[in-house]
């Protein structure tokens, strides 16, 4: 029996726990390593005390932020056999060249058979560079940003961590572990079981689901169907990986120079940067067009 007469077959509850679950055994996962982490922590502080002790209440944000990074990639770990058997499916490797599977297997769009990997990673990286900042201008113009006392914790706790962590955690392990978890596992699974534009769709709200708060929700769900979208047009999982990165760095790091947020955050320069996220879009758009 054909894979597309099994995943037919499926009643919905079976479709739904498909979907659900690489999302479970990461919260799972993730919650466990945090809990024998933190048992750690507490341990190692009142066992040593002193010197260690004020050293590690002075960076606890650091603290926390590395001990998460490192909960993130405990989290993904159950979910690498699921990643790696979406990829077969699609007839993928993990990298930017897809296998010649993918073109024996499945009707690929013409960006995942001729586009040059040097051209989509550049407009990836302008695309995640203008979309990130001018979504977070906007959301600043409109005094949306300000609307969520939860948010304003959460951001307090992401700008408290040390730079260089900062850097690790936002530009490499947090884009990594959501990656493989919403656009690796969950996207391909709903491209497979309903189709690609309902994959798009639900993934994106439910990655803005998982930060928990209106604004990052918001925030979330308009960059989670953006790399899932780019995901199908290119048909590789590094494209949204990339995004991600690049996206997390851009937000992260303007977020310490209030000069460049002075410019960039007005209207002028929100209009700016949502056009150049449009113009980016239309020219994937139309380069996949004439390659056709």
């Amino acid at each position: 029996m054909s894979e597309k007469s099994n995943t037919g077959r499926q009643t919905s509850f079976q479709k739904a726990w498909d979907v659900l679950l690489p999302y479970l055994l990461y919260y799972l996962a993730y919650n466990v390593a945090y809990l024998i982490l933190a048992f750690l922590y507490q341990t190692t502080v009142q066992s040593f005390g002193g010197v260690y002790g004020q050293f590690m209440d002075t960076h606890a944000a650091t603290v926390a932020g590395a001990m998460s990074g490192l909960c993130m990639l405990v989290g993904i770990f159950p979910l690498v056999p699921m990643l790696k058997e979406e990829l077969r499916r699609r007839g993928e490797t993990f990298g930017f060249v897809r296998t010649k599977a993918a073109h024996d297997t499945e009707a690929v769009t013409a960006a995942g058979k001729r586009c040059m990997p040097g051209r989509t990673a550049a407009l990836t990286v302008l695309l995640a560079l203008s979309a990130s900042l001018g979504l977070n201008a906007l959301l600043t113009l409109t005094g949306f940003a300000d609307s969520s006392q939860t948010y304003q914790e959460v951001a307090d706790r992401q700008y408290g961590v040390a730079f260089a962590v900062g850097l690790a955690l936002y530009g490499l392990l947090s884009p990594l572990a959501e990656e493989v978890v919403f656009r690796g596992v969950i996207y391909n699974r709903l491209r497979r079981l309903y189709n690609p534009a309902v994959g798009i769709a639900v993934s994106g709200l439910f990655f803005g689901a998982f930060h928990g708060n209106l604004v990052q929700g918001v925030y979330g769900a308009c960059l989670g169907m953006l790399m899932a979208y780019l995901y199908e047009r290119s048909g590789r999982f590094l494209i949204p990986l990339l995004f991600h990165a690049v996206a997390n760095l851009a937000v992260y790091t303007t977020a310490r120079f209030a000069g460049v947020q002075e410019i960039l955050f007005t209207p002028a320069g929100c209009a700016v940067l949502l056009g150049v996220s449009a113009g980016c879009v239309w020219v994937e758009r139309i380069g996949n067009r004439d390659s056709e």
